[in-house]
């Protein structure tokens, strides 16, 4: 199970097919996605609970199209991202986590834990989307950067 979070450059294709020289802005939204990619990418990994690392080291970025995916592969990362509901979890995924943390050792100590799970949940401890929102005001200056470019590029500078 992947967590992603997106963001899309709205109407892209139009004005890259109204112009003569398309790289004349998909360039500059290239980058502006590149940086806001990174951007978010970097703060949501500020952000990450940090365990063993795993999900920090995992949250990537990536531009495909006019769009930038950021986001996790981890099968965890969207049960850290917005907590669980109370559930019974599998004895041998909670023995290692049990083990870091000082419970008993055995299933006895992921058994502790489990029945905490089974009785309250787990808590969200989000990580991508307050990094969107932390990120707005870089994403901005980003995009008006393009804009500066895409306009020096027009008037042929």
């Amino acid at each position: 199970m992947t967590i992603e979070l997106q963001i899309r450059m709205e109407h892209a294709d139009v004005i890259r097919r109204a112009l003569k020289d398309p790289q004349m802005v998909m360039g500059p939204i290239r980058s502006f996605l590149q940086k806001s990619g990174f951007t978010v990418e970097g703060q949501a990994k500020e952000n990450a609970p940090v365990d063993t690392g795993r999900l920090r080291s995992s949250i990537t970025s990536r531009v495909a199209e006019h769009q930038v995916f950021i986001g996790s592969n981890v099968e965890y990362a969207p049960y850290v991202e917005f907590g669980t509901d109370p559930h019974f979890p599998p004895l041998d995924a909670m023995q290692p986590w049990a083990r870091r943390h000082g419970f008993p050792a055995g299933r006895s100590g992921a058994f502790l834990v489990a029945q905490a799970i089974a009785r309250r949940g787990t808590r969200a401890r989000a990580f991508l989307k307050p990094a969107l929102e932390s990120s707005a005001g870089a994403i901005k200056g980003f995009l008006g950067a393009a804009a500066r470019e895409i306009e020096r590029r027009w008037k042929g500078g």
